[in-house]
């Protein structure tokens, strides 16, 4: 206990003595004061303010003062006592602190006459990086550079200029831009360098940028466009495929714009174009072998020269109608192939080629075989959009419609009865262009060959089917077509045109009003017969003005007709 008490008696001796020492100097904390440099090491000043007090200034903090390079032990100069630490006996002081009037006003100056001021980059604080220019400034992330940086290790203490945006005195707060500086640094260098560039002119550049739709070449200096369809006269799904960063490209410059300042180059355009060799070398129907350079929905294209390709369309690949049958399914890319010249079009430089074109066409000798109007035994492959694919031979499909499945039911409700599989009877309608369409209802005949030598106007005579408020449902003669006689058809005068005069198996006479037959379809009018007879009864057995009334006329016609007969 007495030895303890003893070191605590001497330590409050010595910050008794020690505070006695600082108060005799008028040491304040807060003020600026003179130090005697006492050491210089590596990273750090050793400066003694007196009263056998030290303190560390960090080198840093002279770099833009001029003092580093000046620096002695013995010298005075002045610092900022920041704090005292009695218990350890040291201080902390600050150069930049002690001068941080001095230099706010010169930098102050700086921001106003629009200078650039010069500095190091420190290390990062949150937002971006801290500088000192005499003073600590502040860096943010967006002003570091033109463009994002992950790794700043090679700007750290490295003497640089950089553009004061902003100064605040009360906060002690100065932000600043290297960004600005290299931006128009490099706004010099493109200006001078874009009154060097002519059009036309072949220069050496670096691919600096690779994007989806082209590349960017420094041209020394300046950036400019190479666009994809500038990049090769060969088809190429990325600019990657052929260019790759910092690469060493020859170009030429196709575009000048003054006025956007901007620059477009080319690299094909320093090569022979292969299509001036198309005409002596290809003619429409020869037999060419190329590659498949892209595969779409619509069809393949194939490169059958350097530079040179053509489109095969999707119809132009198989002769199958297979739903297989799909380019994607068919071909990839890279793939050797034989095709055919279809087309040549020199002024927009396009070729169609076609490669079943080289295959036998099977539908040559089906169409040969199977006249219009045969008869043949087939199942259903597919049902789609209405249309009912059936397998005829090999990977020809017949279509059969829906309107074609029955005479007299509603073909959107008959097509619901049949499934892929189905067995069915068809009959050939068509087998023009490669496609066959087929009818199920005309396999046991047509009723519309009842009428075919009938015209509009001809009278016909009619099998009641159905009544209804619709009109009346009848089929002309026995095996002919069916159709409706509208109510507003049934009669000449409104009070008969009534559905109800007639019952089912009831005949009836009608007039054609309308006939087509390609697509068989029939309208018949009992009103109109009816209209027809009695202005021929008019015209030939009395008038308007007789005061005779149409029965008496129409009586009087049928007792000629009796007695001529």
């Amino acid at each position: 206990m007495g030895q303890e008490t003893l070191n605590q008696n001497q330590s409050s001796e010595f910050d008794s003595l020690l505070a006695e020492s600082i108060s005799t100097k008028n040491l304040k904390e807060g003020s600026i004061i003179k130090g005697i440099i006492a050491e210089i090491e590596d990273d750090a000043v050793i400066v003694d303010i007196g009263a056998k007090v030290e303190g560390r200034i960090s080198k840093r903090e002279f770099i833009f003062q001029k003092d580093q390079k000046e620096l002695e032990v013995g010298d005075t100069i002045d610092v900022y006592l920041d704090k005292i630490e009695n218990h350890h006996g040291e201080c902390i002081l600050s150069r930049s602190k002690a001068k941080s009037k001095e230099i706010w006003g010169e930098i102050e100056k700086s921001f106003e006459a629009g200078e650039l001021v010069e500095g190091v980059i420190t290390g990062k604080v949150k937002g971006g990086l801290s500088c000192e220019i005499g003073v600590t400034a502040f860096l943010p992330g967006s002003q570091i550079d033109t463009r994002p940086m992950r790794d700043i290790s090679h700007l750290l203490n490295v003497p640089q200029k950089f553009k004061i945006l902003k100064m605040d005195l009360k906060r002690s707060n100065i932000v600043v831009s290297r960004r600005a500086v290299l931006e128009e640094m490099h706004k010099e260098v493109r200006e001078e360098r874009f009154l060097q560039l002519k059009l036309g002119d072949t220069v050496e550049g670096k691919i600096k940028a690779i994007t989806d739709y082209g590349a960017f070449v420094d041209l020394g200096g300046y950036d400019s466009l190479l666009h994809s369809s500038d990049i090769t006269f060969k088809r190429i799904a990325h600019p990657s495929e052929v260019l790759k960063i910092d690469q060493q490209v020859k170009v030429k410059i196709i575009k000048v714009d003054p006025e956007k300042n901007r620059v477009s180059v080319g690299m094909k355009q320093l090569e022979d174009d292969p299509w001036l060799k198309v005409k002596e070398k290809f003619n429409v129907n020869d037999k060419v072998t190329g590659v498949v350079t892209n595969v779409t929905d619509y069809g393949i294209f194939i490169e059958i020269e350097n530079g040179v390709e053509g489109l095969c369309h999707k119809d132009m690949l198989t002769w199958s109608q297979k739903q297989n049958s799909k380019p994607g399914n068919l071909y990839a890319r890279s793939q050797s192939v034989d095709c055919q010249i279809l087309e040549i079009d020199h002024e927009k430089r396009r070729l169609s080629l076609g490669i079943k074109q080289l295959l036998p066409n099977p539908w040559q000798k089906f169409n040969e075989n199977n006249p219009v109007g045969k008869v043949l035994d087939t199942q259903i492959s597919n049902i789609k959009d209405g249309i009912i694919f059936c397998n005829l031979e090999g990977d020809i499909d017949g279509a059969l419609f829906s309107k074609d499945l029955s005479w007299d039911l509603e073909p959107k409700e008959e097509i619901k009865k049949y499934k892929v599989g189905d067995k069915l009877k068809v009959k050939i309608i068509s087998n023009d262009n490669e496609k066959v369409a087929l009818s199920l209802r005309e396999v046991d005949g047509n009723p519309f060959d009842e009428i075919k030598d009938k015209n509009k106007g001809d009278i016909v005579t009619c099998n009641v089917i159905e009544i209804g408020d619709f009109g009346v449902k009848v089929r002309i003669s026995e095996k002919g077509p069916t159709t409706t006689i509208k109510k507003s058809d049934l009669a000449a005068r409104k009070t008969d045109a009534r559905p109800d005069r007639w019952a089912k198996n009831d005949k009836l006479d009608a007039s054609i009003t309308n006939i087509d037959k390609e697509n068989y379809k029939v309208s018949l009018s009992i009103r109109v017969m009816e209209e027809e007879i009695e202005k021929e009864a008019m015209e030939k057995y009395g008038s308007k003005d007789s005061g005779a009334s149409l029965g008496a006329i129409l009586g009087k016609a049928l007792g000629r007709e009796k007695k001529e007969e």
